[in-house]
C-alpha cells in the first residue's frame, strides 16, 4: 500500500486586486494537458479574488510523488508545479478576505500524461541497385532496408518538450544497437526479418517522460545487393576494357573484359563483346608476329618475304603507319622486279584473304594479280574459289532452313537440311550438332516405343484412360503409326482436363533449341522472383543440353536458395525465442536462440547469448 502525502503551499497576496466581491462559482483555469516532467501552470481570474484579499494555493498528491518546482506567479494569481508521475494530484485554490478568513475555495484534479514518443526511420541515402537492362543505378523506395547495413531511427516527443531530456533505446535479441546521438540511433540486423525497437524518455532529474515502440522491417538480403554490386562492377570493368582497347592496350583490355565476364557470366552483351575482343586480339597478335618476322627478313636481305609479311599483317590488322612501312619496304626491292613484286603482293594479299575465309576479297585481289602477270595457277585457284563460294551459299541456305525446321520441332526434316549443308561445306560444329540431333531422335523413338508398350499393357488391364494418356504422350515424344492407330481405337475415351501430358523434355530428351526455350522461361521466372520454379527449369535445361556455364549458374542458384531457407528457418526460431524472452522464460529462450545458430549463423544472437551469460 502506498502512503499518501499532503503537500500544501499557502501564500497570502499583499496586492490589492480589482473587484468588490467574490465570483459566485470560482474555478481553476489550466490551458492544455499536464505532462510528466513539464511544468503545469494554473490560474484564477483576478475578479474572483476579494478586494484587498488573497488566494491561497495547495497541491496534494493522491497516490504518487510530491510535485516538484512549485512556485507562484502574477502576485499569486498563477500557480506552477512539475508532476513527477502520472498519478492524479489535487490542486485547491482558497480565497481569503483582508483578515485572512477563507471565504470560499475551489479544487481541480489533474491527471498528468506521459509524452507520446514517435519513432521514424531516417533514410539519408536510399539503397540503390543496378538495372542491367538500362545500365544504370536506380534507387529503391525508402521503406526497403537491407540486412547488415545500419538503419537510422529518430525519436521525438509529442507534444514537444521545451526543456532538456534524453532517450534510452532498447531492441530485441536479433538486433544490434549501434551508435546513439540522443534523438538518433543506428541499428543493424544480420538477416532479413523484423526488429522490435523501444525507446524511453527521461528528464535530467531521471523522471520518466514517456515511451514508444516500433517494428522495423528488414526486407532485403545482402545477397541481392551483392549480386547487383557484381553486375555493376562487371559493367564498369567492361567499359574500362573498351577504353583500354580504344587506347590500344589490347592485352590489358582482354584481361579486364574477362574479369567482367567472371563477375557476371550471364550478361550476354559483355560475353559477346569479350568473344569479339578475343578474336580481334588474336588477329592483332598474329599481325604483330608477321611484322616482327618482316624486320628479321629485311635485315637478312629477304625483301620479298619481308614485304609479304607486312602486307598480310596490314590485311589482318591495319595500323596507321602500316602503309608507310610497306612503301618503304617496296622501295628496297629492285626496280626491275617491281611488276613481279606487285603481282606477288596482290597474289599474297589474296591468299591472306583466302586463309581468313574472306573469299570475295581474295577473288578481287587474285583478279588484280593475274591482270599484271598471267598465271594458270592463280586462274585455277580463282575458279575453285568461285565454286567454293557457291557451295558456301548453298550450305548457309540449307543450315538456315534446318535451323527454322528445328525451332518448329520438325527434327527429321531439320536433320536432312543440316546433312545437305555439311555436304556442301564441311563444318565440324554443324557435324557435331547433327550427331546430337540424331541421338535425340533415336532416344525419342525409343521412348515413344516404351510408352506404346506401357499403353498396350494398360489396355489389356482395361485401364483405358491411362492407356490413352500413354499413347498421347508417345505421339508427343515422337509421332508413330502404333500410337496413331491406338488413339483411333480409343477415340471415344476422354482424358480429364487436368491430366498431365509429358513431353520429350520431361524424359530428359531435347535439343539445344528446346533447352534455350526452357532457359528463356526460367529467366522470366527468375526476374519475377520465383527462384524455386526457375531453379527447377534451369536444371531441366541442363539435363537436356549440359554446359559448364549453366552448371555453374545452377550451383550458384542452389546456394542462394539454401541460404534463403536457412535464414527463414532461423528467423522463425528467433521470433519464438523473442516471445519466450519477453514472457520471462529466459532459459527456454536461450536454448531456442542457440538452436537458431545451428540453422544459420547470426552475430547479433551470439553477442546477445554472451551478454546473458555475463549478466548471471
Amino acid at each position: 500500500m502506498r502512503l499518501r502525502f499532503l503537500y500544501a503551499i499557502t501564500i497570502l497576496s499583499a496586492l490589492s486586486f480589482a473587484g468588490t466581491s467574490l465570483a459566485a462559482s470560482p474555478s481553476i483555469i489550466m490551458n492544455g494537458d499536464a505532462h510528466v516532467g513539464e511544468q503545469a501552470v494554473l490560474s484564477v481570474e483576478a475578479s474572483q479574488i476579494p478586494t484587498n484579499g488573497s488566494v491561497e494555493w495547495s497541491v496534494t498528491p493522491t497516490t504518487g510523488q510530491n510535485p516538484a518546482r512549485i512556485s507562484l506567479r502574477a502576485g499569486g494569481r498563477e500557480f506552477a508545479f512539475t508532476p513527477l508521475d502520472t498519478e492524479p494530484v489535487r490542486v485547491v485554490a482558497s480565497f481569503a478576505d483582508r483578515n485572512g478568513d477563507i471565504l470560499s475555495s475551489t479544487e481541480k484534479i489533474i491527471t498528468p500524461k506521459e509524452f507520446i514518443i514517435d519513432i521514424a526511420i531516417v533514410v539519408d541515402k536510399p539503397v540503390t541497385l543496378w538495372d542491367s537492362s538500362r545500365r544504370s543505378d536506380y534507387a529503391l523506395s525508402p521503406d526497403v532496408l537491407m540486412a547488415t547495413t545500419p538503419v537510422k531511427l529518430r525519436a521525438s516527443l509529442n507534444p514537444p518538450l521545451k526543456g532538456q531530456y534524453s532517450f534510452k533505446w532498447d531492441g530485441d535479441a536479433a538486433t544490434a544497437l549501434m551508435s546513439q546521438d540522443n534523438d538518433d540511433i543506428f541499428i543493424r540486423r544480420g538477416s532479413v526479418g523484423t526488429s522490435e525497437i523501444t525507446v524511453t524518455a527521461f528528464n535530467p532529474q531521471g523522471v520518466r517522460l514517456g515511451s514508444g515502440e516500433t517494428v522495423v522491417n528488414i526486407t532485403m538480403p545482402t545477397s541481392t545487393y551483392e549480386e547487383s554490386r557484381m553486375e555493376r562492377e562487371a559493367w564498369q570493368n567492361w567499359q574500362r576494357a573498351q577504353s583500354l582497347w580504344d587506347s590500344q592496350n589490347y592485352a590489358e583490355a582482354v584481361d579486364t573484359a574477362q574479369r567482367a565476364v567472371n563477375l557476371s557470366p550471364r550478361d550476354t552483351e559483355i560475353a559477346d563483346g569479350l568473344r569479339a575482343m578475343t578474336a580481334n586480339y588474336a588477329r592483332y597478335t598474329k599481325a604483330q608476329k608477321l611484322r616482327e618476322d618482316a624486320v628479321k627478313f629485311s635485315d637478312s636481305g629477304r625483301f620479298d618475304d619481308a614485304l609479304k609479311n607486312l602486307r598480310i599483317a596490314q590485311v589482318i590488322w591495319p595500323i596507321d603507319d602500316g602503309e608507310r612501312i610497306i612503301k618503304s619496304a617496296e622501295e628496297r626491292v629492285e626496280k626491275q622486279r617491281k611488276l613481279q613484286q606487285e603481282a606477288n603482293w596482290l597474289r599474297d594479299t589474296a591468299s591472306a584473304y583466302d586463309n581468313e575465309n574472306m573469299y570475295e576479297d581474295a577473288l578481287e585481289y587474285y583478279a588484280k594479280s593475274i591482270a599484271i602477270v598471267s598465271s594458270d595457277a592463280v586462274a585455277d585457284r580463282m575458279e575453285r574459289l568461285r565454286n567454293r563460294l557457291k557451295l558456301i551459299a548453298d550450305a548457309d541456305r540449307y543450315a538456315g532452313e534446318g535451323n527454322n525446321l528445328e525451332r518448329e520441332g520438325k527434327l527429321q526434316e531439320a536433320l536432312n537440311h543440316y546433312a545437305a549443308s555439311v555436304q556442301s561445306n564441311p563444318d565440324a560444329t554443324l557435324r557435331q550438332h547433327i550427331e546430337e540431333l540424331q541421338s535425340v531422335i533415336s532416344r525419342r523413338e525409343r521412348q515413344a516405343n516404351a510408352l506404346n508398350r506401357e499403353g498396350q499393357d494398360l489396355l489389356r488391364r482395361n485401364q483405358n484412360q491411362e492407356a490413352l494418356r500413354r499413347f498421347t504422350e508417345s505421339m508427343k515424344v515422337w509421332p508413330n503409326d502404333t500410337a496413331r492407330q491406338r488413339l483411333q481405337q480409343l477415340r471415344n475415351v476422354r482424358l480429364t482436363p487436368d491430366t498431365p501430358i509429358r513431353g520429350p523434355e520431361d524424359f530428359g530428351i531435347g535439343t539445344r533449341t528446346d533447352a534455350q526455350k526452357i532457359i528463356a522461361e526460367a529467366d522470366n521466372l527468375y526476374a519475377a522472383g520465383d527462384l524455386d520454379e526457375a531453379a527447377a527449369l534451369y536444371k531441366k535445361a541442363q539435363s537436356i543440353a549440359p554446359s559448364d556455364e549453366m552448371r555453374r549458374w545452377v550451383t550458384r542458384l542452389d546456394a542462394v536458395l539454401k541460404e534463403r531457407d536457412a535464414v527463414n528457418a532461423a528467423n522463425r526460431q528467433i521470433s519464438e525465442a523473442n516471445a519466450l524472452f519477453k514472457a520471462g522464460k529466459t532459459k527456454e529462450a536461450l536454448d531456442l536462440y542457440r538452436e537458431s545458430l545451428k540453422t544459420h549463423k547470426n552475430a547479433e544472437i551470439e553477442a546477445f547469448i554472451r551478454r546473458q551469460g555475463a549478466g548471471k
